[in-house]
C-alpha cells in the first residue's frame, strides 16, 4: 500500500511538472520584427509632379510625365502625413502656375529631344548656339503645342487604397535654403499612425532603421522582382555614425541605413519604433553616409499647422494590442485581434501575413496549449487543485506506524444507495447551463474594446440593447432592443437581423439572415465601431 502511494504522489508530481513545459512558448519574433510589423502600415508612397500632353503639326502627340516618387508616414489618423519638401516639389511648382509649368515641360522636351539626336548623328554635345538653332527651327516646322495638363498626386497605402493629397504646409529642399518638409492631407479616417520620439536624445551608433521605398528596388527599375512588391515598404537597419549640421546651421543625423532615391520622406525610427529622423539625402560620392531632418525640427514645422500627433487611431490601438498578444504569444486573443484589425484596413499585406502565422501556431498546438491558451484561469484552478492532493498525499504517507495504530476501521454495514441524479433534469429546473451545452463564444468590440463575452448554447442567443428582451446585451445607441439572434450549425453559426435600425454586416455586406464562420467579419452598423468576433 505504502509503494502504490509513493507511486501515486511521484505520478502527480510529474503532471504538475509537466503541464507548465508542455507551455513553454516557442520561437519569438525578434525586436526588430516586431518594429517593421509596428511601423510599416503607416508608411506610404507618394507619387507628386504632373503630366503635360504634347502636339506636334503632323499629328504626333506625345504625353510628357514629370514626376517623381518618394514616401511619407501618417502623423495623426485623420489623414495627415509628412514627407520631404523635395518629394512634393514639382507638384507645389505646377499648382503654383499650372500653364507656365506646361510650357517649361515642353521647352524641356524639345531641348532633351535636340541635344540626343545631335549626339547620335555627331558623336559630341552640342553648344548652346547649336541648340538655340535647333530649337528655333523645330519651333518653325514642328509647331508643338500644349493640349492638355494635370497633376499626379498620389498617396497609395500599404493595403493598395489610393487617394489624392493636398499640400497643407510645405518648406523647400535643403539647397534650396529651406527645412526640406512638407505636411499632406489626404481624406481618409482611422488612418494607421506612427509616433514622434525625440531627435535630442539620440546617441552615437545608436541602431536605427529607416522604412520607405527605395526606387533601387521598385519593380517598375528593377524587373527582376514582381509587381506585387510594389507597396511592400523596405526596412533597413543602421546606426547613428553623426550629429552635424548642414550650411545653414540647421541640425541633421548622419546614419548609415541603406537608402536609394525613393526613400525620401521616409522616417527614421529608433528601436521602440518612434520616429527620430525624415530620411531626406544622401552623399552621392561615397555609400553608407545618410542624412535626416531630425523629427524635433519637423515637429516644430508641424506645431505650426495645429495639427495633433502621437494619439493613436482606433486602428492603431488595435494594431498595438495585436502585437502585444503575438509577442506574448496569446494566439487565440491574436486571432480575435487581427480580424478586427483587416476590417478597419482590408488586404493590408502585413496583416495578412500575421493572420496566416497565427493560424499555423494555433493548428500546431498540442492539447494542453490549448487547454492553457484559451483556459488560463482553469488551468490554475486545477493545478492548485494537484498541489492539494500532493500536500494531503504527503501527509498521508508520512504517518507513521504508531500513528496508523490508532487508526481503526470503519465497521463494514450496509448503507442504501442515493438514487441516481438526472443532471440534464437538474440543471433545467434551476435555470443553468450544462457545460456541454456551450458550443462556443461571441466577444463584442466597441471601438477595439472588449465589451463582453457571451457563450452560445443550442439555444438561439439574442443580441439587443434591451435587457428584458435579448440574452446578450450591448448598451450601444448603435444596437437595436432586439438586434440579431445567433444559432449554431454545427462548426458554423446562423445569423438572423431582426429588422435592425442599423443592419448587421458579414464582410461589408448587409445581411438579413446568413451563416457565418469564425474567420468571417461581422459588425454592427455600417461604420463598423462594434464587431462580433465568434469562435467555436
Amino acid at each position: 500500500m505504502m509503494k502504490s502511494k509513493r507511486a501515486m504522489f511521484v505520478w502527480l508530481l510529474l503532471v504538475l511538472v509537466g503541464i507548465p513545459c508542455s507551455l513553454v512558448p516557442g520561437e519569438k519574433l525578434t525586436e526588430e520584427q516586431m518594429t517593421a510589423y509596428r511601423t510599416r502600415p503607416a508608411v506610404v508612397l507618394i507619387y507628386s509632379g504632373m503630366y503635360a500632353d504634347i502636339a506636334l503639326k503632323g499629328g504626333e502627340t506625345f504625353k510628357l510625365p514629370n514626376y517623381g516618387s518618394g514616401s511619407g508616414f501618417f502623423i495623426n489618423s485623420e489623414g495627415y502625413l509628412v514627407t520631404n519638401g523635395h518629394v512634393v516639389d514639382i507638384y507645389v511648382k505646377y499648382v503654383q502656375d499650372k500653364g507656365g509649368y506646361a510650357q517649361k515641360v515642353l521647352q524641356d522636351f524639345i531641348v532633351n529631344k535636340i541635344v540626343q539626336e545631335f549626339k547620335q548623328g555627331n558623336g559630341r554635345e552640342p553648344n548652346s548656339q547649336e541648340i538655340q538653332g535647333a530649337y528655333n527651327r523645330f519651333m518653325q516646322t514642328q509647331e508643338p503645342r500644349v493640349t492638355g495638363h494635370d497633376a499626379i498626386n498620389y498617396v497609395v497605402l500599404s493595403n493598395s487604397e489610393t487617394f489624392r493629397f493636398e499640400v497643407k504646409k510645405f518648406s523647400p529642399s535643403v539647397p534650396d535654403g529651406g527645412k526640406d518638409i512638407a505636411v499632406l492631407k489626404i481624406e481618409r479616417d482611422n488612418c494607421p499612425i506612427i509616433m514622434l520620439g525625440d531627435s535630442a536624445d539620440l546617441a552615437l551608433q545608436q541602431k536605427v532603421f529607416t522604412i520607405g521605398f527605395p526606387g533601387a528596388v521598385d519593380p517598375q527599375r528593377f524587373p527582376l522582382l514582381g509587381r506585387e512588391n510594389t507597396l511592400k515598404s523596405s526596412i533597413t537597419a543602421g546606426a547613428i555614425t553623426a550629429l552635424k549640421t548642414d550650411y545653414k546651421g540647421m541640425a541633421v543625423i548622419q546614419h548609415d541605413a541603406a537608402t536609394s532615391p525613393g526613400n525620401s520622406g521616409g522616417p527614421t525610427v529608433d528601436s521602440k519604433g518612434q520616429v527620430v529622423g525624415v530620411h531626406s539625402y544622401a552623399a552621392t560620392q561615397a555609400e553608407g553616409f545618410k542624412f535626416c531632418v531630425p523629427i524635433n525640427t519637423a515637429k516644430e514645422f508641424i506645431r505650426e499647422t495645429g495639427i495633433e500627433t502621437n494619439k493613436a487611431s482606433e486602428f492603431t490601438t488595435v494594431f498595438n494590442n495585436l502585437m502585444d498578444a503575438v509577442w506574448q504569444e496569446n494566439w487565440f486573443d491574436a486571432q480575435n485581434m487581427v480580424s478586427t484589425a483587416l476590417a478597419y484596413m482590408k488586404n493590408e499585406p502585413d496583416l495578412e501575413r500575421l493572420q496566416r502565422i497565427i493560424l499555423q501556431k494555433i493548428s500546431g498546438m498540442n492539447f494542453f496549449e490549448r487547454i492553457w491558451q484559451q483556459h488560463k484561469a482553469v488551468v490554475f484552478i486545477v493545478l492548485a487543485l494537484v498541489v492539494l492532493i500532493i500536500v494531503v498525499l504527503k501527509k498521508s504517507l508520512g504517518t507513521g506506524p504508531a500513528d496508523r495504530s490508532r487508526v481503526q476501521p470503519e465497521p463494514l454495514v450496509d448503507r442504501p444507495k442515493p438514487a441516481p441524479v438526472d443532471k440534464t433534469k437538474a440543471a433545467e429546473e434551476s435555470g443553468t447551463v450544462l457545460e456541454g451545452d456551450v458550443v462556443g463564444t461571441m466577444t463584442v468590440l466597441v471601438k477595439g474594446e472588449e465589451a463582453g463575452s457571451f457563450s452560445i448554447t443550442s439555444a438561439p442567443l439574442i443580441l439587443g440593447r434591451d435587457p428584458g428582451a435579448a440574452t446578450a446585451v450591448v448598451k450601444n445607441e448603435i444596437v437595436s432592443k432586439t438586434h440579431l439572434k445567433i444559432i449554431p450549425r454545427g462548426d458554423q453559426f446562423y445569423l438572423v437581423d431582426l429588422g435592425s435600425t442599423n443592419g448587421t454586416f458579414v464582410n461589408g455586406k448587409k445581411i438579413t439572415e446568413t451563416l457565418v464562420t469564425p474567420v468571417d467579419q461581422v459588425q454592427i452598423g455600417k461604420k463598423g465601431d462594434i464587431k462580433l468576433i465568434f469562435k467555436k
